[in-house]
């Protein structure tokens, strides 16, 4: 004898209730669908910088406000600042305050971007938006200006975060006694240049500024710092034909001060502040061992004496031995001199 199992009838509710789960669930699916289709992701924007010029940044008077804007990619920033009626009216106060407001726009959205940790007592004089490769989300880049004589620039980098949905500051040099992990010329800030598809900021070392000349009286090794999430990377090593082109040009102004010294009327300032950061530029291609050649020819046909070091920089004992020691302590020429 066979037995037939029945199994339990589904009741009328029941089914009309998976029906209609099943109908919301298609629905849902077709929404998303159709919302995805109509919303396309941003067009990528190509690698490349726009900055403000410096001519085109408000110089506000106390109780004045002002505006600047750069656009570049369908992207716009926007610095609005302004100063107080009660500041005094002095050459300090005339400008920009690093203090306002930098708002970034694009795609139909906007953003308010984090004020810099210290914006007090500075003036800006910069603002970039920069593609740093082929990205939806260019980066901005602002810079303030402390009024020193021979210093300071103060950058602060900002990139868009996909996972925060805003931007967000990788770089921040305003705070005081800031203590950059890598060189700098504070003077000068950075230079945004496209380099072989990306965006790279041109400095320099300014350790060297001081070390065997005035402040103006010399040059600087050429650095270049590439940017992401994580913040500042220096890359000059990879880039060898900038280097070698900084190389020349900072060469030629050596000769030129070389030559100048045995003029009856000096008019150039001293070679020493130009062949360190050559020698320099040198080891940096991995040719520091011919360079330093030709610094002791020089010193042997005595064109770099110490009595003549003295002279030129108050710089005690011989720049030869000097330069070799400062070569090496930063780490510039470690196994090529």
């Amino acid at each position: 004898m066979q037995f037939k199992r029945e199994l339990p009838k589904m009741s009328l509710a029941w089914r009309f209730s998976v029906i209609g789960l099943v109908v919301v669930v298609f629905a849902a699916a077709f929404v998303i669908g159709q919302t995805l289709r109509s919303s396309p992701p941003r067009p990528v924007v190509a690698d490349g910088y726009n900055c403000i010029p410096g001519s085109l940044i408000p110089q506000l008077k106390p109780g004045a406000s002002g505006t600047m804007t750069t656009k570049y990619g369908g992207f716009a920033a926007i610095f609005r600042s302004s100063i107080p009626a009660s500041a005094p009216a002095n050459g300090l106060n005339v400008g920009m305050p690093f203090s306002g407001t930098l708002t970034m726009s694009g795609g139909g959205k906007s953003w308010v971007l984090p004020r810099p940790d210290n914006p007090n007592d500075s003036q800006i004089n910069e603002m970039c938006i920069i593609a740093f490769h082929r990205e939806q989300y260019p980066g901005v880049m602002i810079e303030g200006f402390t009024g020193g004589a021979h210093c300071c620039e103060v950058p602060v980098l900002y990139l868009f975060s996909r996972a925060e949905n805003r931007y967000v500051k990788v770089v921040d040099m305003s705070p005081d006694h800031y203590k950059d992990p890598h060189a700098f010329d504070a003077n000068g800030g950075f230079i945004p240049r496209v380099v072989g598809g990306q965006v790279l900021l041109r400095t320099g070392d300014d350790r060297f500024a001081y070390a065997f000349g005035c402040y103006a009286c010399g040059a600087l090794p050429i650095v270049l710092d590439s940017l992401s999430a994580h913040g500042l990377t220096d890359v000059t090593g990879q880039h060898p034909s900038l280097v070698e082109a900084d190389a020349r040009m900072i060469w030629k102004s050596a000769v030129q001060a070389l030559h100048g010294e045995a003029a009856s009327v000096q008019t150039t300032p001293a070679p020493f502040a130009f062949l360190a950061p050559w020698v320099a530029d040198e080891c940096t291609l991995g040719r520091g061992a011919t360079a330093w050649s030709t610094i002791e020819r020089l010193q042997h046909e005595g064109k770099l004496s110490d009595t003549y070091y003295y002279k030129e920089t108050l710089n005690h004992g011989s720049f030869v031995a000097n330069l070799h020691t400062y070569l090496l302590r930063d780490d510039y020429c470690t196994g090529q001199i």
